[in-house]
């Protein structure tokens, strides 16, 4: 009988399938230890040590099971499963730069070059904003000079704002994403 208040008490804490596994583990360890003491009634030479163990563990066994059936109807039913809401995608905000404004693209070309409108140390690229050499005669800036190193920062300005039109700050798409302009 000391199972119901066992169960009463522990059922807050333990799950619905903890509570009918601890039940089964119960029905089954009374079934085993009757079937044990049942046999060893059986071996010995008293006749009467076999009655009282089969007469008794059968009724226990029941009587068990009525409780736990008794505890298990008094427990809440388990919670409706819970559903996590969607997760919000967090964009960045727009930025509105003016590719007019020269300390957009100082910013850009320290971020690039470390400043350095006149490098044309990476075989290839050359100038503040680091111009592929055919970028900058694609975008016309042989008007200006051969190579972007050669040209001005006004002039590398200029030529940046032809990329920009048609490419996008993805010209420059490290730089342009850590400076937040994409």
């Amino acid at each position: 009988m000391s199972v119901i208040p066992f169960l009463s008490r522990s059922a807050d804490r333990l799950t619905h399938g903890a509570v009918v596994a601890m039940a089964f583990g119960l029905v089954f360890a009374i079934v085993i230890v009757g079937v044990v003491t049942g046999a060893a009634g059986a071996k010995s030479e008293e006749p009467t040590a076999l009655v009282p163990v089969a007469a008794t563990v059968p009724v226990d066994m029941y009587t068990a099971m009525a409780d736990i059936a008794a505890a298990l109807a008094t427990l809440p039913p388990p919670p409706p499963p819970t559903t996590v809401p969607a997760r919000r995608v967090q964009t960045r905000p727009e930025v509105r730069v003016d590719p007019s404004d020269p300390g957009v693209w100082d910013a850009l070309a320290h971020c690039e070059t470390r400043g350095n409108w006149a490098t044309d140390s990476v075989p290839g690229f050359s100038g503040g904003l680091g111009f592929h050499h055919g970028t900058w005669r694609a975008m016309g800036g042989r008007e200006f000079a051969e190579i972007a190193a050669d040209a001005s920062r006004e002039q590398q300005i200029e030529v940046a704002q032809r990329v920009l039109e048609r490419s996008g700050w993805g010209a420059w798409p490290g730089c342009s994403r850590l400076l937040g302009l994409r």
